[in-house]
């Protein structure tokens, strides 16, 4: 292969094989290239027929047939480049990029093409907002991807998306309070909720013969609602349940107060910069026990900032990657076209298949219409239906015109949505050994539902 070859000449030359020579796709106008994504782009949500408020009222003849406005198809990404969980924005808007490509490479959904606005939300609930709605009542965007903190991604689904009538889809929150949002069916993620992450790491210190553990979590909704289904769960004794805030300086505090009863284990579920912090002082004040670490926390900045000789025995719970073929194509394709990017994260998949279903959903929908598409998000992705994946957008565009249904799963795995829009997936058990996280255990689904 090439190694000036674009991205979306790869996935074209893919298209090709798999149809055998058959008409080509349309070719890739307008793709944004990562500085367009990253604020550049002008406010293409203003050509929108009806900006916001779900996206416009627009249906286009012929049901999930091409042709429509022309108008591109704008979706707001509102995530983090800066704050605690900063080191997730670019990775994630990445995926988008790709997703973007593919989408608009088969022609896009009703013809026309997908546009991505960014925004950043700061890890920040006030940020997060005003990002949202300028995003919203701005620049007119279709539906809203974000954002990675789950006390950010409630107070926007609260404030802005819910009220606006505004498809909300979100790949990286995991707080199982947002379940239970009265959203109107807006609000769908393809990253697997909390409550199994607690399940998994009570079992763990179960499994390891501790009677007693205290939790550690930041002061959100993630991290209360973790702690909550953490102690719910344990079968041991909680000792202490402690709640802390991010960016501090020191967190001798927190530690006196988790450590006071003597636990066994500490469940902690934080990000990594306040993570990295508490980590180093818990190893410099010498309090014992041993730690059970959130899915946020397992990175290779951690081990590093940390030190390997700290974390070695530490776990950690996080979603059981996919294997197949999709998951392999597309982290190869990631790292061929972003071969410098500093992060890789999990989020990105799940990104990516985030948009591409949104996509599908429109397509099905004939319309950008929310109430319209969210009605169809289920139909495009869950069971019954022809097999849909990864670089196949066009392949899933040509069976919903000829009436087929269609089961679309990615890089992220299957993507089934639940009654609350969630998805669900195998869990793993992690160790650092030698400096490095080694995959112990995988604990299915449905043992933690």
């Amino acid at each position: 292969m090439a190694q000036d070859d674009t991205f979306a000449d790869r996935l074209r030359r893919r298209r090709f094989l798999r149809l055998g020579g058959a008409a080509g796709v349309a070719g890739l106008a307008g793709c944004l290239n990562q500085g367009e994504l990253q604020g550049e782009t002008d406010d293409s949500g203003d050509d929108t027929e009806d900006g916001g408020g779900g996206g416009g009222d627009e249906t286009d003849d012929g049901g999930g047939g091409g042709g429509g406005s022309g108008e591109p198809i704008t979706v707001g990404a509102a995530i983090p480049f800066s704050g605690d969980l900063s080191d997730f924005g670019e990775p994630m808007l990445n995926a988008m990029q790709m997703a973007v490509e593919d989408i608009n490479a088969a022609g896009g959904p009703l013809g026309r093409e997908i546009e991505v606005n960014d925004e950043d939300t700061g890890t920040d609930s006030t940020q997060g907002v005003n990002a949202a709605n300028k995003l919203v009542e701005t620049d007119g965007v279709d539906a809203v991807l974000g954002a990675v903190s789950s006390g950010v991604t409630i107070s926007i689904a609260q404030s802005v998306t819910i009220p606006n009538g505004v498809l909300h889809l979100n790949s990286a929150s995991s707080s199982p309070s947002i379940s239970t949002l009265d959203d109107d069916d807006l609000l769908f993620r393809t990253r697997t909720n909390d409550r199994f992450v607690a399940r998994v790491m009570a079992r763990i210190i179960e499994n390891e013969g501790a009677d007693s553990a205290a939790v550690v979590y930041v002061n959100n909704d993630f991290g209360q609602a973790l702690a909550d289904t953490f102690e719910s769960t344990f079968s041991g004794t909680t000792t202490a349940a402690v709640g802390f805030s991010s960016g501090q300086s020191s967190y001798e505090q927190v530690l006196s107060e988790a450590f006071s009863d003597d636990p066994d284990m500490i469940a902690f579920a934080g990000y990594p910069e306040s993570g990295t912090t508490m980590l180093s002082q818990w190893n410099e004040g010498g309090y014992g026990g041993n730690w059970v670490l959130h899915t946020s926390m397992l990175s290779e900045d951690v081990i590093s900032n940390v030190g390997a000789e700290v974390l070695n025995g530490m776990f950690g719970v996080r979603t059981r990657p996919p294997t197949g073929d999709a998951t392999e194509s597309f982290v190869g394709d990631y790292e061929s076209e972003y071969p410098d990017a500093d992060v890789f994260s999990p989020y990105s998949w799940n990104s990516y298949d985030s948009l591409v279903s949104y996509a599908l959903a429109v397509h099905a929908a004939g319309s950008t219409d929310s109430d319209a598409v969210k009605a169809e998000m289920r139909t495009v992705s869950n069971p019954p239906g022809d097999a849909v994946s990864y670089g196949e957008f066009g392949d899933g565009v040509d069976l919903l015109d000829d009436g087929t249904e269609i089961d679309y799963s990615g890089p992220s795995g299957t993507v089934d949505f639940d009654d609350n829009g969630d998805v669900a997936s195998d869990m793993v058990v992690v160790e650092v050994v030698d400096g490095e996280f080694e995959d112990q255990e995988v604990i299915p689904a449905d043992e933690l539902v």
